[in-house]
């Protein structure tokens, strides 16, 4: 298995950064907080580990993810701004985006007992469908399109920053003309939660799957809580290919009908009932926001961030001047009393929520509960993985037969150096 060394005790000079601190570590990598010396910006590097270098199906993945993500620039979207190799160890560089993922600002809010108001909870569904009309539209080198769909959007892959930016990340879960490896039969990409039917079914899907992914996200950020509850993962696998939603003014009183209605038409079960496109989605939701808050701006939504977690920006804001300054880079190392408020969101980049099954299983409408002895070889369950490859479990207890469904943990485990590849877990 492939194991992390000890972090530097100090700045390590990296090619054309200097590795300031180790921030998240795992089977497969190590995230660093880094300066690039030649614009004396921020950013955080992802060293691949040296035993992984001769495993030719990671090394395709990894390549496969880069050639997609290093062509996407837009103010919506977090930049990977290069992939390369120093003394022999790949690695890729992201833009640093100071703020916090978006399932992060909901869960201070409700921990504070507030409440996202209509205008940011469309501003922010509104930046999302910018980003995305981006990336559906992106393009190769002879001007071909990608087709390019998400296939992980959720709370989790969309970053708020301190200043009032949007930014989607992890295209690594990204289904395009450009990827050479193919995500393997008997798994199927994405958080359950945020999975369009389609995709649940084990089909082919297009853009109106990111389209439908929005719409949960937007039900969520209005109503304050998840739209699909937690529990067995068969039974919410199944609420995902065959859903039955209601229009978030049932939760939350008081809602525009107009509101319901555009949300119900993103959570269309067929896609051809969805908006078409993010463009056409997001122009309803600028509508929306211009009809019921048109005072809501990017300003409005910097302000929410600065009062929801005003100690952990000004602990980043002091890290990051040090960091930046002109001369050598910064020699002391973050205190563990700094760390739990210094966690970039791109630092998570490039792990996705999957479901491995069988790969001729696809739930039904009605699932009968029948206890029948296990079998552990057919296994359907919630899976974690990196570059499409799957992680591996622990425990038989994380394993559930297809047909005596139990409940299944979050796996968090460690991968072998030959076809698993672990979570990048934050320091």
């Amino acid at each position: 298995m492939a194991r992390p060394t000890e972090p530097p005790a100090g700045p390590l000079p990296f090619g054309p950064y200097t590795l300031v601190r180790r921030i998240g570590f795992g089977g497969m990598g190590e995230v660093y907080l880094a300066r690039e010396e030649a614009v004396g910006r921020a950013c955080v590097v992802k060293k691949v580990l040296p035993g992984l270098a001769g495993n030719a199906q990671f090394l395709a993945r990894f390549r496969d993810e880069a050639r997609v993500v290093l062509r996407l620039s837009h103010p919506n979207i977090a930049r990977v701004w290069a992939m390369g190799e120093v003394q022999g160890q790949l690695y890729l560089a992201m833009e640093y985006v100071a703020g916090k993922t978006l399932n992060r600002l909901s869960w201070r809010l409700r921990k504070q007992g507030r409440e996202l108001p209509l205008g940011l909870a469309l501003l922010i569904a509104e930046r999302m469908c910018q980003g995305l009309a981006y990336a559906h539209d992106a393009t190769d080198e002879q001007g071909h399109p990608l087709h390019l769909v998400h296939r992980d959007l959720s709370p989790a892959n969309v970053c708020i920053s301190y200043v009032g930016e949007v930014k989607i990340i992890d295209f690594g879960a990204a289904q395009s003309t450009l990827k050479e490896a193919q995500t393997a039969p008997s798994v199927v990409m994405g958080s359950i939660a945020y999975m369009s039917p389609e995709q649940a079914r084990k089909k082919r899907v297009d853009r109106r799957a990111d389209v439908y992914a929005t719409g949960v996200v937007l039900w969520e950020l209005l109503v304050g809580q998840p739209l699909v509850p937690s529990g067995d993962v068969v039974e919410r696998w199944r609420r995902a290919a065959y859903p039955r939603w209601e229009p978030p003014s049932r939760q939350r009183p008081g809602l525009p009908p107009e509101v319901d209605a555009v949300v119900l038409r993103a959570l269309a079960t067929e896609p051809e009932e969805r908006f078409p496109d993010a463009v056409s989605l997001g122009e309803a939701l600028r509508g929306l926001r211009k009809r019921y808050a048109p005072e809501v701006s990017d300003a409005e939504l910097a302000r929410l961030m600065g009062e929801a977690f005003a100690r952990e920006r000004r602990v980043e804001d002091g890290v990051l001047a040090e960091l930046t300054r002109s001369g050598p880079p910064p020699s002391r190392r973050l205190s563990e009393k700094e760390m739990p408020a210094f966690a970039p969101p791109t630092a998570l980049a490039f792990e996705h929520r999957a479901l491995e099954a069988p790969p001729g299983f696809v739930p039904s409408a009605e699932v009968e509960l029948v206890e029948e002895a296990p079998a552990p070889r057919q296994a359907s369950r919630e899976v974690q993985v990196a570059f499409d490859v799957e992680l591996e479990p622990t425990t038989e207890a994380e394993v559930v037969a297809p047909r005596r469904w139990g409940k299944v943990a979050a796996l968090f485990a460690g991968a072998a150096a030959l076809g698993f590849l672990a979570v990048w877990l934050l320091g």
